[in-house]
């Protein structure tokens, strides 16, 4: 990939989060003042469970609170006790709403579309796993819900990596190094854009 600009990154992703930790990662990632903010959105078949409550954060630097919050929590992805996986996914399909289950994921991606814009922050998404698990306008007319989306659909990215394959490891699904760069371009594309 080629661009001329110099970017300092600060990486608060935790691969297998919900959009739920990646609201909580928006919330603590503002306390160092970006510049601008991308989102990969997943799914809304991710919970985390308590991993470690004692951690805490060995500074408030960027590195070490993404590091906390890996260490804080794990997610139904990578959770080793597979029986607590299960009876969370046994759980949730006795009891819990899928519909309403997408309704709060659906405010989580608003939440952190809407902080950033109130903000004035520059910012591009991508409804990843979230984009792929329903039609839209048939459900947002079932729950008599205007589409927010809406607004913000030009700062939607074209590539979403959610769609280019299966694999967790490496990079978020996808191990083809065109479609990563493809989509970092993109990015960059945002980044400059946003900054002229």
């Amino acid at each position: 990939m080629n661009y001329s600009a110099d970017f300092e990154i600060i990486n608060m992703a935790y691969g297998g989060c919900s959009n739920a930790m990646i609201a909580l990662q928006l919330s603590q990632g503002l306390r160092f003042n970006p510049d601008f903010v991308i989102f990969s959105f997943t799914s809304d078949g991710r919970y985390e469970f308590d991993k470690d409550s004692t951690a805490v954060p060995r500074t408030l630097e960027p590195c070490d609170m993404a590091d906390y919050l890996k260490r804080r929590y794990t997610t139904n992805v990578y959770e080793h006790n597979t029986q607590k996986s299960k009876h969370l996914i046994q759980y949730l399909s006795d009891t819990a709403s899928s519909n309403f289950e997408r309704i709060k994921n659906y405010f989580y991606i608003m939440y952190c579309l809407d902080r950033v814009n109130s903000l004035r922050l520059g910012f591009c998404y991508s409804l990843g796993g979230f984009e792929y698990k329903q039609d839209y306008t048939m459900w947002l007319n079932e729950n008599y819900m205007t589409n927010a989306f809406q607004p913000y659909q030009a700062k939607e990215l074209l590539t979403n990596l959610w769609n280019h394959g299966k694999k967790t490891k490496p990079f978020f699904h996808v191990d083809n190094a065109e479609i990563q760069n493809l989509f970092a371009s993109q990015c960059v594309s945002y980044i400059t854009g946003a900054r002229t």
